[in-house]
């Protein structure tokens, strides 16, 4: 029997928003979308409040990085945008057009459905219940452990800020210390309903920050929460672990952390050409390690494709291991209509290769995590399409309920895709350039759905089974 939990909340989301590559929406649209589709009510647990503490970051990251990057300084409104209306106002742009819709539609959200339309209101929420928290577990709160600090200029570029990479894509940006301890703690807080009695499938589409190191940011990652979960894994005694990555990018900050461990097996899908980021991620690169699989690909990859590559290399290596738990990073930037248009890989082949491993390993526990994706709106729609799925295939609620056995959203998706229009909620209207449509980005004849030349070939994949051993 599964037992499903998610950590996501509209508090989770607007914190996670505060990172610059999410647009101030990536994660709001997908929770908005969740709620659309009626999924949420199919998972056994939903964590509202995740959050862990700074010392729960030292199992993986160096205590000179965390003290640093968890600093006082860091935890307010940074002077560059304290009076800039316009980054104000773009970061509660949805709560004003939530509020707009439900007006509207005489629709009055609970107290849990409520946006926060400034920044230092959702920090001051964040500080109420993390302070009850700390309080709980006999300890001191972050922000009476900080308040000592000698104040300093956050926008000063000191060795420090350089030697932790805290610029160019991972730059300093206010609350980084909230955003860091909530969104590792919804995928570390799924840990609290594991249990020998049940299989644990969690997820957190916040989660997947798969770039960060042990003592620096990279990639848009500040705090490696897979690291953390698996390190966190094996200290409750469940040691053989597989790590799968399907992220455009290769998961280099998982690889080298586990790089020279047998128990802990890293299988990264990606894209490897010259001078793509990270630049790792070659056969050459699993040499070097005891247990990593690095799957470089090119330019093109479809759904027939990574297919096969899981079927043939993926799946069997992961037999292989034989894993007490999965970890699967579920990055949708290889998705068609992503602004980095490299792979064509549609919601539902990436949904259907994801949903095939974890069926083939039941009894493994099951870690679903977010991960890469640059066009918000594709992204809320696959996560949605992908948490329909898991639900549908392992929620033993929907098993349970005739009301949600009937309402299955997708079960006619096949049938005529220009039928399927996004459910209204108080985000619709964020659609409305793409005339609502679900699978405008996989709908023939639609001008946003793009055929790439798929540089991939069959024989490439018999080489990487022949250097795995298959």
């Amino acid at each position: 029997m599964s037992k499903l939990v998610i950590s996501t909340s509209i508090f989770q989301s607007q914190v996670a928003d505060l990172l610059p590559c999410n647009n101030h929406q990536k994660s709001q649209l997908t929770y908005s979308l969740l709620n659309a589709y009626d999924l949420l009510q199919r998972f056994d647990e939903v964590l509202a409040f995740p959050y862990i503490a700074k010392d729960d970051l030292l199992e993986f990251h160096s205590k000179p990085y965390i003290s640093y990057l968890i600093n006082g300084r860091f935890n307010k409104t940074l002077p560059q945008d304290a009076n800039d209306p316009i980054v104000e106002c773009k970061w509660g742009e949805l709560s004003e057009l939530a509020d707009s819709w439900n007006e509207k539609n005489d629709h009055n959200p609970s107290q849990d459905l409520q946006r926060f339309s400034r920044r230092e209101d959702l920090y001051n929420y964040y500080l109420s219940y993390s302070q009850a928290l700390e309080k709980n577990n006999n300890s001191i709160s972050e922000s009476e452990a900080f308040t000592n600090d000698e104040p300093t200029d956050p926008y000063v570029v000191d060795s420090e800020t350089k030697e932790y990479n805290l610029e160019g894509d991972c730059p300093v940006f206010s609350y980084l210390p909230m955003h860091c301890q909530v969104i590792a703690g919804a995928t570390l807080n799924l840990l609290d309903h594991l249990s020998p009695s049940h299989r644990l499938i969690g997820i957190n589409w916040d989660g997947g920050r798969h770039h960060a190191f042990k003592q620096r940011a990279s990639g848009f990652c500040y705090i490696n929460d897979v690291v953390l979960l698996i390190q966190r894994l094996r200290k409750m005694k469940l040691n053989k672990i597989t790590y799968v990555d399907f992220d455009l990018h290769h998961g280099d900050g998982v690889e080298k952390a586990f790089q020279y461990s047998k128990q802990i097996q890293t299988i990264s899908v990606h894209l490897y050409e010259p001078g793509f980021f990270p630049g790792t991620g070659s056969l050459d690169d699993s040499r070097k390690g005891k247990n990593v699989v690095n799957i470089p690909l090119k330019h093109g990859c479809d759904d027939d494709y990574l297919d096969l590559i899981a079927s043939k290399i993926v799946n069997p290596l992961i037999e292989r291991h034989d894993p007490e738990a999965l970890i699967i990073e579920c990055g949708g930037d290889g998705l068609l209509g992503d602004r980095f248009n490299e792979w064509q890989l549609t919601i539902r082949g990436l949904s259907r290769t994801i949903i095939n491993i974890m069926k083939r390993h039941p009894r493994a526990h099951i870690f679903l995590l977010g991960g890469g994706g640059y066009n918000d709106l594709l992204m809320s729609r696959f996560y949605t399409f992908l948490t329909w799925c898991v639900t549908k295939q392992f929620s033993t609620l929907r098993c349970h309920d005739n009301n949600l056995a009937q309402d299955e959203p997708f079960d006619v998706c096949d049938s005529d895709d220009s039928e399927q229009l996004i459910r209204e909620h108080e985000l619709v209207e964020m659609y409305n350039e793409e005339n609502y449509q679900y699978w405008i980005y996989e709908m023939e004849g639609s001008s946003r759905m793009k055929t790439l030349r798929n540089d991939n070939k069959v024989k490439d994949m018999v080489e990487l089974m022949k250097f795995y051993g298959l």
